[in-house]
């Protein structure tokens, strides 16, 4: 409304400019009747830009009116959105700075290793369980809620398929009660449930396994969780590393 009338009074500046142009022009012999003439003339062009000026400040006004109906009528609509989500403002509010904080948790998840991210397990699991928090949430039937957090999960389960599980520690137990040997430790469904993956364990513990064969109770191994490939079960250099 301001810049409407700033126009007015731009362009009542530049008639009034004009009109001093005018009368600069005119003769010096301007008899009444002419004076009187040209006075009613803009008498009349005042008049109209006087009702001009009102038209556009009543334009103006309801225009203004129109707008502040719609952003009451948009608040409302909004509010009764949340109250569908069993929220209000502030929940959602509080729920979009969750989501994007859990957004900027996976971007950094996402720039490590895959063995860095075996080490990550209490972060991962809590990363989990917000983005489970945010599907659980009536507020992610939002549209843009959904599509975001849609991604989110996608991602994250896309992540976990890609890292490597951090190694474990396997405590030797006695052969009479345990049965431990590496064939036999290997094949535990915690470990590799595999028995023919045990030349994994002798390498991972070589400066400790000097003859595969023979293992002592007590002895702390590192398994490592990474998945079991050929190479694993190599048995290239077992036997000149046994005795």
């Amino acid at each position: 409304m301001k810049k409407t009338l700033l126009i007015i009074a731009a362009s009542l500046f530049v008639s009034a400019s004009a009109a001093t142009s005018a009368f600069a022009q005119y003769p010096q012999e301007f008899t009444k009747d002419q004076a009187d003439s040209t006075i009613k003339l803009r008498h009349t062009e005042i008049g109209d830009l006087q009702s001009q000026v009102s038209r556009t400040k009543a334009d103006a006004d309801k225009a203004a009116a129109d707008v502040q109906q719609r952003m009451a009528d948009n608040t409302k609509c909004r509010e009764n959105l949340y109250a569908m989500c069993g929220s209000d403002r502030n929940g959602y509010n509080a729920y979009r700075e969750q989501l994007a904080r859990d957004e900027q948790e996976l971007s950094a998840l996402r720039g490590m290793s895959p063995a860095q991210l075996g080490e990550m397990g209490d972060r991962m699991k809590a990363l989990e369980l917000a983005i489970r928090a945010l599907r659980d949430n009536k507020l992610s039937l939002i549209p843009d809620h959904m599509r975001r957090v849609t991604a989110l999960s996608s991602a994250y389960q896309q992540l976990k398929k890609g890292m490597v599980p951090a190694n474990m520690m396997y405590t030797v137990g006695t052969w009479r009660k345990d049965r431990d040997c590496l064939w036999n430790i290997a094949k535990k469904p915690d470990i590799y449930n595999d028995p023919f993956a045990w030349p994994k364990i002798w390498r991972a513990n070589m400066e400790l396994i000097h003859n595969p064969d023979v293992i002592q109770p007590g002895w702390q191994l590192t398994i490592q969780k990474s998945p079991i490939t050929e190479q694993d079960k190599d048995l290239t250099g077992y036997r000149h590393r046994k005795h």
